[in-house]
C-alpha cells in the first residue's frame, strides 16, 4: 500500500508541475476561456455531472491485546466490492491548458469486513465482528492538464467520509463513521460537445479504528485503507 501511495504522490506532483507551468491569467469575463479562443482547456471546462462505476478494495490492518495484556497476532483483513455513484463539480480554465476544479462525490456502499477479535495464540474467547462500510461522501481539489481539445489528465486531493455499521452489541469504542485523505489520478476524454468519459485510480487512508470487546476484554487498533479504480460517463455544461 505504501508503494501505491508513493506512485500516486509522484504522479500528482507531475500533473501539478506541468499544469502550473502552463497556467495563464484567469479572465473573470470569460470563465470558460472560450471567447478568446479557449485553447485546449476551454473544451474541458465548465460544470459537470457524471455517473461513476467503481471497484473498491478495503483493508483493515491492526493488532491488539487480550484480557491479560498479552499481544495478539497482527491481522490483515480485506474485502473487494463494487458500487455505482455520482460526481458533480466545476472545472475552470486558467490558461490554454491548465484548469482547476472542485469535485463532490457520493458513492453508496455495502462492503462488509469480518474482524476476528480473538485472533491470537493465547486468546480463544474472542468473537467475530462484522463491520459494514456504507455510503461514502467526498470533496476534492482537482487540477487538470489538457493534452488536447479532447483529452486531459487530472489529480485529486481531498477528504472522504464513510459511514460504518457494526453488527455487534458487545463491542465498545467503535465510531459510526470515519474520515480519510484521498489521493487519485485520472484521465478524461471529451466525446462530442458535452459528453465525456473518465477513468480514475486512487487510494484513501482513513483514521485508525479502536476496537474493544466486552465479552473477551480484548482491545486493539486497526488502520483502514481503500484502493479503488473507476470508470465514469458524464455531461459538462
Amino acid at each position: 500500500m505504501n508503494n501505491i501511495k508513493k506512485m500516486l504522490v509522484g504522479a500528482c506532483a507531475l500533473v501539478v508541475a506541468s499544469t502550473a507551468s502552463n497556467a495563464g491569467e484567469f479572465n473573470l469575463n470569460d470563465p470558460f476561456n472560450r471567447v478568446s479562443g479557449g485553447g485546449a482547456s476551454g473544451s474541458q471546462g465548465g460544470p459537470y455531472v457524471s455517473i461513476q462505476g467503481a471497484m473498491y478494495g478495503s483493508t483493515l490492518d491492526g493488532s491488539g491485546t487480550n484480557s491479560n495484556g498479552e499481544k495478539l497476532n497482527d491481522a490483515s483483513l480485506g474485502k473487494v466490492f463494487g458500487s455505482v455513484g455520482i460526481n458533480v463539480g466545476w472545472a475552470i480554465p486558467l490558461g490554454d491548458r491548465f484548469l482547476v476544479g472542485l469535485d463532490l462525490s457520493y458513492q453508496p456502499g455495502d462492503g462488509k469486513i469480518k474482524v476476528d477479535t480473538g485472533a491470537g495464540d493465547t486468546d480463544t474467547t474472542g468473537e467475530d465482528i462484522d463491520v459494514t462500510m456504507g455510503d461514502t461522501r467526498g470533496i476534492s481539489f482537482m487540477p487538470m492538464f489538457a493534452l488536447s481539445d479532447s483529452s486531459a489528465l487530472y489529480f485529486k486531493g481531498g477528504l472522504s467520509h464513510v459511514e460504518l455499521t457494526w453488527n455487534d452489541e458487545q463491542t465498545t469504542g467503535l465510531g459510526s463513521s470515519m474520515t480519510g485523505t484521498t489521493l487519485a489520478v485520472g484521465s478524461r476524454t471529451v466525446v462530442g460537445e458535452h459528453a465525456f468519459l473518465q477513468t480514475e485510480f486512487g487510494v484513501t487512508d482513513f483514521d485508525a479504528i479502536n476496537i474493544h470487546t466486552v465479552t473477551s476484554d480484548s482491545a486493539g487498533d486497526a488502520d483502514a485503507e481503500t484502493v479503488y479504480g473507476s470508470f465514469s460517463v458524464g455531461v459538462k455544461f
